[in-house]
């Protein structure tokens, strides 16, 4: 039996789940493992960007994903079933290997051909089987979009070497199993939250309204995790993000017509990892980042600004740079980060 379900919906702005402005969806029940490619047209499998899978699953069917899906964006496979291979036809990079049942296989993601160790660029979410027993060698290595992991499994799968990149992916589990995750071997450095990832676009006309429009939307502001805002904010919205925001992964505030970050406004907030921030922006408050143990990568401030208040970014171990474009920064606080030695600040004309 073969299920399939196409369609494509023109969005109206871009999510960091990885909504693209054109989307094709494709759901296919998988009757045996290492089928998929007779599942899927060449015409199918060139347009993909959200794919549902059921059935059974293995290493070959991983590789048609990998190598050929050239636009796969989110993968669903949290109800299928993974099953053991043998042989050279795998993602193992240019080697017979033996893939074990109810793991998602060594370099499932990441092609290692000649090693290159080229992870998949259009992957950005993905839900994985709640018999997921292990995540296997460089699975998700190198894969520099992959955002969102789903796993609806109690007990965490053990995590070996490479498969995936912490500063990159929050990794979603189900509810009252943080703790459990972070305890194990592997995972005690990545951002875990319990519950399915709430995604959500505002646009702010009056000022100080960024709360109610929120809930407008059918959301709390506590559970949101991944916020774009379009608008005008005041001081009253940075407040709500402060105060009633503690489960942000992503925010982008770049069209927005803020000028200042206000002080403590991202305060240890843990779980926060990336942030585009208000294209006019001028000032970053005192402390606006400190405690935001995952912000990683690299922060690009716009040109406009002139001014990064004291201790600004003090414990944001993970952020690799702080990037100073133009010649407009005429006020630097002290101690913006807690380690003075890592020259972390950078100039571009």
């Amino acid at each position: 039996m073969k299920i399939k379900q196409l369609g494509v919906y023109f969005l109206l702005c871009l999510s960091v789940c990885g909504l693209s402005a054109q989307t094709v969806n494709i759901t296919l029940f998988v009757p045996k493992a290492g089928a998929l490619k007779e599942q899927l047209t060449k015409e199918e499998a060139s347009k993909v960007t959200h794919l549902t899978l059921t059935g059974k699953l293995n290493a070959k069917d991983f590789k048609l994903m990998r190598d050929s899906l050239v636009k796969l964006e989110v993968l669903d496979i949290s109800n299928a079933s993974i099953t053991a291979y043998m042989g050279k036809e795998g993602t193992y990079p240019d080697k017979f290997y033996i893939y074990p049942m109810k793991c998602i296989p060594a370099y499932a993601f990441c092609n290692g051909e000649k090693g290159l160790l080229k992870g998949k660029q259009t992957l950005k979410q993905v839900l994985l089987p709640s018999s997921t027993i292990n995540i296997e060698d460089r699975a998700f290595k190198n894969c520099d979009n992959l955002k969102i992991v789903q796993i609806n499994k109690k007990t965490p799968p053990n995590f070996l070497p490479e498969a995936l990149n912490d500063s990159i992916a929050a990794v979603f589990v189900p509810v009252g199993c943080k703790d459990t995750y972070k305890l194990k071997k592997g995972w005690e450095h990545f951002v875990i939250l319990g519950g399915t990832p709430e995604t959500l676009a505002v646009s702010v006309i009056e000022p100080g309204e960024l709360g109610n429009e929120i809930m407008k939307a059918g959301h709390q502001p506590g559970d949101v995790n991944y916020l774009t805002i379009r608008g005008n904010l005041d001081e009253s919205d940075f407040k709500v993000i402060r105060d009633f925001m503690p489960n942000l992964v992503f925010i982008d505030l770049y069209a927005t017509s803020a000028t200042e970050i206000p002080d403590f406004t991202f305060t240890q907030k843990k779980y926060l990892m990336s942030v585009s921030l208000p294209q006019k922006l001028i000032t970053i408050g005192e402390r606006a980042f400190s405690g935001c143990i995952h912000l990683s990568g690299e922060l690009i401030l716009p040109p406009t600004v002139k001014a990064i208040k004291d201790g600004a970014f003090l414990d944001c171990d993970m952020l690799s740079k702080v990037i100073v474009q133009g010649d407009k920064l005429s006020v630097l606080g002290k101690e913006l980060f807690r380690d003075s030695s890592k020259q972390k600040l950078e100039f571009r004309k």
